[in-house]
């Protein structure tokens, strides 16, 4: 006996397949069964009986139309024509024809070329040496253009490119086949580096670790960054920025975070090389902070049964683009006389311990004369320590703008954090200690003019936020605000707004909506690399509810990120538009 089987996968409409028998009508694999093991179950003599011959036979049918299918490999389709560099063909082809192509193929070797359809929507199947289909070319451009060739093998063995219709019923057409190049494995590798890699830098790279094995150290080692900014062909506005790093052992993978994408992004692997890199498109005037993290993955235990992971944070660097803005206020210039700098220790009953403030007094200074009044917060930061590196060197900015008479004298007071300033610079007792005992202090020992609009409150990030809330609460002390990427997604609530990705708009930004619009004048700026929806949007929200109500602002966006790399530049220009000598 034998067993016929479906060998096609063409669904088969069930309720035309029906057979009636002497043991009952056969619909289904499990009533075949049944037939056949009636069958078998009983003496019959088959070569003397041949109704019984026919239920046999109907039985083993039944069981082969309804035994399960499943796709099979299609048998390797044999001969065909071989591929050689330079070959061109024009060939006729019918709707039911399948033209076969082959070529030998190494691992890592590459054929390119076309096929220009003329007439007849055409496809490329592409099968491996063990005749399994591993690719199809198919443009969407219907009866005319080109399929394109560009296939590279991943073993040794024999491909085969078969050009067909998938429609059945179109009319005749043709088609020209082309094969520019067999491409050897070097070559191939030095096409595929030339497409992957952005930088011709990078593409130096690359050919060189395959000659000198010091080739990648000796590029790092004469770098005094970690990165390297090229021309973009084309592009008047934008360079490229390649950032490099050699992670070592047990890294899973490297993030870049800083710049224009400011989530980050994730580097890639130069070859086999222990460079890593990745690149980023950035506008020529735009200067801001990058760093790295490695993302460790450690494996331990005979057979690697301990996994487990951990960050490092590796690298800080500064890039600045070739047109971005000098912070030219912030350097010591021998010719301008300074103004003079205390420190000095203030009581507060509001805060319920001493704080630490500096005093500076430009070098006009004069007891008779009335002045402005700056008081700006993190004072460490903004050059409050003497003797000390500091991140935006308020005393120099002032005594330059001041030497340049770009504004008008002022007393200016930095006050110290004394390491609380997450708490303090959204609390209740800070800003009366602010207005209702530092303010007063001042004007005591110092000629300080009376109108808020001469007190002018300065910060950066929780200290914009600060500057902005105190001067709502005490708009009748304060009458100006200076605010370097304020942290107006702040809403004071035990769940507070996520820093990237706030659910609610800030609690400063409702109380200027929902109030009555009050004489304050406002500096703002922000990074449009500045931490998404939270920063850069919450200070735009804010500016659109200071204009719908009103308000003096004077609004700016720069091209970098929440750092005082960037603060550095724009403070004088706080300075400038609030301070101004008009």
């Amino acid at each position: 006996m034998f067993l016929l089987r479906r060998m096609d996968t063409t669904p088969v409409c069930w309720s035309k397949l029906r057979f009636k028998t002497s043991f009952g009508r056969i619909n289904s694999f499990s009533d075949g069964k049944k037939a056949l093991l009636q069958v078998f179950s009983k003496p019959w003599n088959y070569n003397k009986n041949p109704i019984m011959k026919y239920h046999v036979f109907l039985a083993l049918i039944t069981l082969s139309i309804w035994t399960p299918c499943y796709p099979i490999t299609s048998p390797k389709l044999e001969g065909g024509i071989e591929l050689i560099g330079g070959m061109k063909k024009k060939r006729n082809i019918k709707p039911t024809d399948e033209h076969i192509y082959y070529a030998e193929l190494k691992n890592g070797m590459a054929v390119l070329g076309q096929v220009q359809q003329i007439g007849i929507d055409l496809v490329i199947d592409v099968t491996d040496p063990n005749g399994h289909q591993i690719k199809r070319l198919d443009s969407p451009n219907g009866e005319s253009g080109p399929e394109l060739i560009d296939f590279t093998a991943l073993k040794d063995g024999k491909y085969q490119f078969i050009v067909r219709s998938l429609d059945q019923d179109v009319a005749e057409g043709s088609y020209e086949l082309e094969v520019q190049e067999i491409l050897s494995v070097f070559s191939n590798a030095r096409r595929k580096a030339k497409q992957e890699l952005p930088t011709s830098t990078l593409f130096r790279l690359w050919e060189e670790s395959f000659t000198g094995e010091d080739a990648i150290e000796a590029f790092i080692s004469n770098q005094p960054e970690r990165h390297i900014i090229e021309s973009i062909d084309g592009d008047d506005e934008h360079m490229l920025v390649t950032y490099f790093c050699q992670p070592g052992k047990n890294t899973e993978y490297v993030m870049l975070s800083g710049g224009p994408d400011f989530m980050g992004l994730r580097f890639q692997r130069l070859a086999k090389t222990s460079l890593y890199y990745v690149t980023q498109r950035v506008p020529k005037d735009a200067w801001f902070n990058y760093g790295f993290n490695y993302f460790k993955l450690y494996q331990a235990g005979s057979q690697g049964e301990v996994v487990y992971r951990d960050v490092e944070h590796a690298y800080d660097g500064t890039l600045r683009m070739p047109n971005a803005p000098q912070a030219h206020y912030s350097r010591v210039k021998p010719e301008t006389v300074k103004g003079k700098l205390e420190q000095k220790v203030l009581s507060s009953e509001f805060m319920n311990e001493e704080r630490i403030i500096t005093v500076h007094t430009p070098a006009a200074y004069a007891p008779q004369s009335h002045h402005e009044l700056l008081i700006i917060f993190d004072g460490e930061s903004y050059g409050g320590r003497t003797g000390r590196g500091v991140r935006i060197p308020a005393p120099t900015i002032l005594d330059n703008l001041n030497a340049e008479r770009k504004i008008v004298p002022a007393v200016t007071i930095l006050v110290w954090n004394m390491g609380k300033r997450s708490k303090d610079l959204i609390s209740d007792s800070f800003a009366a200690f602010i207005s209702k005992e530092l303010i007063p202090w001042v004007r005591e020992n110092y000629a300080i003019k009376t109108s808020a609009s001469a007190v002018t409150l300065a910060g950066s990030s929780r200290g914009g936020f600060a500057a902005s809330q105190i001067a709502f609460k005490y708009p009748q002390l304060i009458g100006k605000v200076l605010s370097q990427s304020g942290a107006y997604y702040i809403n004071g609530t035990e769940k507070e707004n996520h820093w990237i990705y706030p659910e609610t708009e800030g609690k400063l930004i409702k109380a200027y909506k929902n109030s009555a619009s009050l004489p304050i004048r406002f500096y703002m700026d922000i990074g449009l690399y500045d931490a998404g929806a939270s920063m850069l949007g919450m200070n735009r929200a804010f500016r659109d509810v200071l204009q719908a109500k009103g308000y003096d602002l004077d609004y700016r966006e720069f091209k970098g990120g929440h750092s005082y790399v960037n603060w550095n530049v724009t403070f004088a220009d706080g300075l400038m538009s609030l301070l101004g000598n008009d």
